[in-house]
């Protein structure tokens, strides 16, 4: 192992999760610390309640049924984005742990499992990767190409790189998905294991720029995520 797999390995996952959740929390303190609008930003019609103002703000941002109405092809390619990514996000729990309940109650065993998650694994990077590439095209040409800045294709190549480098251990390299579990835990427990050997380079890569992305991503349009919430929020008060 070099220096560098040594230090993506091992150190800068705490700076990475540090900044993440740091970052995220300082920016949430800095709008709560801002000064109320002097008028109300309320839209209509609007839920009376709490619940009913957040029960419509999660099922917009979930359906983006905002970006339905203006735009229907960006639309589709977001969602289909948004469902590989949280299909990623899902599969990435058993890198740390595993369903074990789920598999027990569905009976499965080892030859299942591998099977499911090479199907489930590659169609949640397909659906993830794919509208990436439709939305990088997007950006190189009409009017969207004039409103582009620097930040937004960074965050399009970023996203396809984690992406590209994930897809290749996926397809090419399947690592030790038991062995790579350990590691992870090891991270967790400070009982640091070796990285599995069956994981390759891409995993220093994919590893690296995961890392990468999370601590850009407090202070970049990617918060997007947690202020579309708040905003909404607001405008349905």
């Amino acid at each position: 192992m070099t220096t560098i797999e040594y230090i993506v390995a091992y150190i800068t996952p705490y700076l990475a999760l540090g900044i993440f959740f740091g970052g995220i929390a300082f920016q949430v303190n800095r709008w709560r610390q801002r000064k109320p609008a002097p008028a109300h930003l309320s839209l209509y019609p609007r839920p009376k309640s709490f619940w009913g103002r957040l029960g419509d703000t999660l099922l917009d941002m979930f359906t983006l049924k905002g970006l339905f109405r203006v735009n229907k092809p960006l639309w589709i390619g977001g969602l289909v984005m948004h469902v590989g990514l949280l299909l990623l996000l899902l599969g990435h729990i058993r890198v740390v742990t595993d369903f074990y309940a789920l598999w027990n109650w569905l009976g499965w065993g080892e030859e299942q499992l591998h099977i499911f998650s090479a199907v489930a694994g590659t169609l949640a990077g397909v659906l993830f990767a794919i509208p990436l590439f439709y939305l990088l095209g997007r950006r190189w040409s009409g009017p969207v190409k004039v409103l582009s800045v620097p930040e937004d294709y960074f965050v399009l190549f970023l996203l396809i790189a984690i992406g590209v480098t994930g897809m290749h251990m996926r397809l090419v390299l399947e690592p030790d998905q038991e062995a790579m579990r350990h590691f992870m835990q090891s991270l967790f427990t400070f009982s640091w294991k070796q990285v599995p050997e069956s994981a390759g380079v891409s995993f220093f890569w994919h590893f690296g720029l995961v890392q990468m992305l999370m601590i850009y991503f407090p202070f970049s349009k990617l918060m997007h995520t947690i202020g579309a919430v708040l905003t909404k929020m607001v405008t349905k008060s």
